[in-house]
């Protein structure tokens, strides 16, 4: 009978001390990631180049390649493997210049889960945290695991770095044992007015266009 209450006494402090290192590390992510963000909205537009790979464990298949993004707050104009999509919060138009054409369709933010432009805020509903102690010292590792099982991903990792809270890299696990990694090259903050966020057909008098609307 004693050894039993030994044993449960035992197993009682266990899994507090767990149940504390996991809100530990939790309250950790959040303040690495409340400053990474703030160090984001307070910028008005931003630019940066970055690198995309995908890596297929499975299949053994690799892809990437390098874009550009300028953001401000929803709006956005993405460049990456000869297009261009252009985003002003309600409209976005994808421009192929090879193919002279250009698809029109309505912005549906609740369809754009995981992006360059949301990335820096995503943490703040639907997701359990996690601050890794390990890793690469120049780093944070933050991870959030999605509450929603129904997700096609089950975490993103997020690196930060520590010299000016910058964000260095993202990465999303999916379930088919493929991960997207999104790494952040030269950042710039830089102005932009709103016009810079539309697409002027006027200016492409002989283009096709395709509107999804």
């Amino acid at each position: 009978m004693i050894h039993l209450y030994i044993i449960t006494i035992s197993s009682m402090m266990f899994i507090y001390n767990i149940n504390f290192y996991y809100q530990d590390n939790e309250k950790k992510a959040i303040q690495v990631l409340d400053k990474m963000s703030d160090y984001y909205k307070k910028m008005k537009s931003f630019s940066s180049t970055f690198k995309y790979a995908m890596i297929n464990l499975e299949e053994d298949i690799e892809d990437s390649f390098e874009g550009k993004i300028v953001v401000k707050d929803e709006k956005y104009v993405l460049k990456i493997e000869g297009q261009e999509i252009i985003n002003d919060g309600k409209t976005i138009w994808t421009y192929l210049p090879e193919l002279n054409e250009v698809n029109i369709s309505l912005f549906e933010p609740e369809n754009q889960e995981i992006s360059l432009n949301n990335i820096f805020e995503i943490y703040k509903s639907g997701f359990n945290l996690n601050y890794l102690e390990e890793g690469d010292s120049r780093y944070h590792t933050v991870e959030l695991y999605p509450q929603d099982d129904s997700k096609t991903y089950y975490k993103i990792r997020i690196l930060i770095n520590k010299t000016d809270i910058s964000m260095y890299n993202f990465s999303v696990f999916d379930r088919h044992n493929t991960i997207y990694i999104y790494t952040i090259d030269e950042f710039k903050e830089e102005k932009y007015g709103d016009d810079f966020f539309s697409f002027d057909l006027t200016k492409y008098p002989d283009i096709e266009v395709v509107d999804f609307r």
